[in-house]
């Protein structure tokens, strides 16, 4: 593979990821897309932070910033667990009950927006490529 097309590549993949968090950010109610799923997987499962945190394989530190800001912005809530003081359950807050079917709708208009025109197969074959670019990366990180 040339070095241009290669820069095209990453530079596309760039564009994707930023277009992608710009549209989400705009229909789901200022919230980046890593917020949004959060506020998803809050909305489904009632876990505590170092659950969450193995759930979408970040680092607790980052957890909590990002916890941080949806309970300042009035989405989520900390609740103390009652079999264990230590931990915190994360649920919904009222607003964040309120809001959750509507960022369901948008977040299902930007899946819309990111699959039109797409078939099933290219949809696959996109995915394919992409983790095998990512399996690339990982085994030479190791």
């Amino acid at each position: 593979m040339e070095y241009e097309n290669f820069g095209q590549l990453m530079e596309e993949m760039r564009d994707i990821h930023k277009l992608l968090q710009k549209l989400t950010s705009q229909k789901c109610h200022h919230l980046t897309m890593e917020q949004v799923k959060l506020i998803f997987l809050i909305a489904q499962n009632q876990m505590n932070q170092k659950e969450i945190a193995q759930r979408l394989r970040i680092t607790e530190a980052t957890l909590s910033v990002r916890i941080k800001r949806l309970v300042d912005m009035g989405l989520i809530e900390r609740k103390m667990n009652e079999d264990d003081k230590r931990y915190y359950q994360i649920i919904l807050s009222s607003k964040g009950k309120a809001v959750i079917g509507e960022m369901k709708n948008d977040f299902h208009h930007v899946h819309d927006v990111v699959c039109k025109d797409l078939t099933e197969e290219d949809y696959q074959a996109v995915l394919k490529v992409i983790k095998k670019i990512k399996r690339n990366l990982k085994e030479e990180m190791q």
